[in-house]
């Protein structure tokens, strides 16, 4: 089946793993992304790839002279600078596939005005639903009220309406965009993949029982149900480390457990392999999450997984064989499988090589690149035979 595609990304997520796979088939006629102006993404096909990194530029020297102030405020216009370069350098296509950030509305209307299909990608949990859930957690942990629904949300909530078909990488964001009204049989799920030549097992340089959790600390990360379980633990020989930018709203509740976890920083890709080939366990405790690809690099690189029923990676847990799913706001949960790998090294290590098995050959980002391209001629085939 002869069609062409082009795929747009407002950010950094997932793409170098499969979109090489996706030119170098044919299947690919144009990239629109972000990133460093030296960096190319299609170094065999640079004719498809149009790197507009204006945006990413503003968005780093913002925060480098005004930290997160006014971010709220001049973000969004950003953003909007991405979407008019796509606008730009338009080329049509017979299916659109693009991310859903509140960044290409207009892209979406154009395509649509000109026939094209339009695939829409979501991330996360449907926008209204991730504001419930983190003005719901601003108010337990007594944080200041934020805007969570804001802008970008306002304005995916408008890009669902332009959009013929939905992408989704779990049964969790399916849910959820279910529940806010988008049609069941329009939504396809693919999980993502992991980069299994960078996140494998190692010799471990210790054996120290280690616990680490890598990403952002915010309160939608629920580092702090984390930081509970391991009060509660105080298991001799064993250290929990928390790696990722800090959320400036933490830094008063992080006070609260000094001395109990060790910060690692933000991270390059190369350090946090080796965080995880020197760790035991790995746990995120998020209150909402699409799919925290964490969870896969943790489980390629050997290590069982504790998650919980909200972030979308627990779709790939099998509870009891290669991790524990547990669900949001459960410390107790936490620290109980915890403990129980503590006790059992044996269990520990064993659920950690099925879960290396498991990441390595399930789900790597070529079978991530051929189920979307099945999808694609799926949604194609579609409009072909009605």
């Amino acid at each position: 089946m002869n069609f062409s595609v082009n795929l747009a990304v407002c950010g950094r997520f997932h793409y170098h793993g499969y979109v090489p796979f996706l030119a170098q088939e044919g299947y690919l006629q144009m990239f629109y992304y972000s990133h460093r102006f030296d960096r190319k993404i299609l170094k065999e096909n640079p004719e498809k790839e149009r790197n507009l990194w204006l945006k990413e530029y503003l968005c780093r020297l913002h925060l480098k002279i005004f930290g997160w102030k006014y971010l709220d405020r001049l973000f969004y216009p950003y953003l909007l600078l991405w979407e008019k370069g796509v606008l730009k350098h338009w080329r049509k296509a017979d299916l659109w596939h693009l991310l859903l950030h509140g960044t290409a509305l207009k892209v979406l209307q154009r395509a649509k005005n000109e026939g094209s299909l339009t695939l829409g990608e979501a991330v996360n949990a449907h926008p209204q639903v991730v504001s419930r859930i983190l003005a719901e957690e601003d108010e337990r942990l007594a944080l200041p009220k934020r805007q969570h629904f804001w802008k970008a949300a306002k304005r995916l909530v408008e890009e669902l309406k332009e959009i013929d078909f939905l992408l989704v990488p779990s049964k969790w964001v399916k849910k959820s965009f279910v529940q806010e009204g988008f049609p069941d049989e329009k939504i396809q799920i693919l999980h993502y993949g992991v980069t299994v030549s960078r996140f494998k097992p190692s010799q471990r340089k210790d054996n120290v029982f280690r616990v680490i959790c890598v990403a952002q600390i915010t309160p939608r990360k629920g580092q702090v149900y984390l930081l509970e379980a391991w009060k509660k633990l105080k298991l001799p020989h064993a250290e929990l480390c928390l790696a990722g930018a800090i959320d400036p709203a933490m830094k008063p509740l992080l006070s609260r457990y000094n001395g109990l976890f060790r910060y690692l920083g933000y991270s390059s890709h190369e350090k946090v392999a080796s965080f995880y080939q020197n760790a035991s366990v790995y746990v995120l405790p998020s209150l909402e999450d699409g799919f925290a690809v964490s969870c896969l690099e943790a489980m390629a690189s050997g290590l069982p997984v504790v998650t919980t029923d909200q972030n979308g990676a627990s779709d790939v847990i099998k509870h009891g064989v290669n991790g524990f799913v547990v669900p949001i706001r459960s410390p107790e949960k936490i620290a109980y499988y915890l403990e129980l790998l503590y006790t059992h090294p044996g269990l520990c290590r064993e659920m950690g090589e099925k879960a290396a098995y498991d990441a390595q050959h399930c789900y790597n980002w070529e079978s991530y690149a051929r189920k979307l391209v099945k999808i694609y001629e799926e949604i194609i085939g579609a409009r072909v035979c009605p």
